[in-house]
């Protein structure tokens, strides 16, 4: 059976999750939208979900808005905002970020060599555009490095600086590794996408403080107070509720058991494959992933022979399989092209064991020794 090391990209389903879909779509037929009996007991499911994603995010349950998933929640959230002004972004955020930033000619924040964010770089950068900010849009976990940003302080930065612009983080990774609600508190945009952490795939969060301070992308319906028309999925919104009420619930000691696979694989990964680069080692990172680099083979080669050998990894976003450039982030990070090409992503759910990550990492070593010179 094969070892699934590829949890950023996707989780399945919990049986839990799983439970809750199947009975609310059974109970719940009906569209919420309604003014008929079955639409109104719809309708109040769907209030109770939106109440207790509430409490798991740190904000009044008018703030907690559904989407399809973090894709569009990050969308929404840039390019609703780029009409009021600059719209900026570091330069390792997710291409959902990245990509309505370029559109919309707004900034790229440079990071440093380690993936880190210099606080006065920042605070430089926020105070030359103060007056035309908009939006800044930073992470709370990189989904190819793990690299982990302190939210709370870069949102109180920005506040400080450029009163007029809000402050939007991409919190998909972290709902499965530390508590929501604190981000929540401070970030004036929140997204979160359900399939990260055992929820449905379709389903996401998007919370917004400020109702008015977003321009809808679509236009056609009244749901999701105007700013995201379509018919609800309730089951979907059902069993994500569930999903993040379980992960959250259970965070910590999530966070402490995935901290012991990680240092297992990367202290075996250091015995068994020395030439190995694990990115950002330094800093504070999601003990969920691995990014490493890999001098001498490329990404490909290696995540062919480990699939031969039954272990699923990813050479980084999953957004971004196929393509054959080097991922942004670790360009943006200062990495040689050539030695960008070599990373591996190896993310970790609590489903796995100490046996998965150690196998991962002697076939990893056995498929470096076939391709490295």
């Amino acid at each position: 059976m094969a070892i699934y090391l590829d949890s950023a990209a996707t989780t399945p389903m919990t049986p839990a999750a799983m439970a809750e879909y199947t009975q609310v779509a059974e109970a719940y037929p009906a569209n919420p939208q309604g003014s008929h009996r079955a639409a109104r007991a719809a309708m109040a499911k769907l209030d109770q979900c939106r109440e207790r994603c509430a409490a798991l995010l740190g904000c009044e349950p008018a703030a907690v808005y559904f989407t399809s998933g973090a894709t569009e929640s990050d969308n929404i959230a840039v390019t609703g905002r780029a009409d009021a002004g600059l719209v900026a972004s570091s330069a390792v955020e997710h291409k959902a970020v990245i990509a309505p930033v370029k559109a919309a000619g707004g900034d790229l924040i440079p990071v440093e060599g380690d993936g880190s964010i210099d606080r006065d770089r920042l605070r430089s950068f926020v105070k030359d555009r103060s007056s035309a900010l908009s939006l800044v849009s930073v992470m709370a976990v990189n989904n190819e490095t793990g690299l982990s940003y302190p939210v709370e302080v870069l949102a109180g930065m920005v506040r400080m600086h450029a009163p007029g612009s809000l402050f939007h983080t991409d919190a998909v990774q972290a709902a499965v590794v530390q508590p929501l609600a604190p981000l929540g508190r401070e970030a004036d945009l929140l997204s979160l996408s359900a399939h990260k952490f055992g929820g449905p795939k379709g389903c996401g969060i998007l919370v917004a403080k400020e109702r008015g301070a977003l321009r809808p992308l679509m236009q056609g319906g009244s749901q999701e107070r105007d700013l995201r028309p379509g018919t609800q999925d309730l089951a979907g919104i059902a069993a994500m509720t569930v999903a993040l009420e379980d992960a959250q619930a259970g965070v910590d000691a999530s966070a402490a058991y995935l901290r012991t696979l990680q240092q297992r694989f990367e202290a075996l990964v250091a015995e068994l494959v020395p030439a190995a680069i694990v990115s950002g080692a330094g800093g504070e990172r999601s003990p969920a992933i691995t990014h490493l680099l890999l001098p001498g083979a490329t990404s490909e080669e290696l995540l062919f022979l480990l699939d031969e050998a039954g272990i699923a990894a990813a050479a980084g976003s999953a957004c971004a399989s196929g393509a054959l450039e080097p991922s942004h982030v670790v360009l943006a990070m200062g990495v040689p092209a050539s030695l960008a090409k070599s990373s591996l992503r190896f993310s970790y759910s609590v489903s796995n064991s100490l046996s998965d990550v150690e196998l991962a990492a002697k076939a990893l070593a056995e498929a470096y020794r076939r391709l490295a010179p």
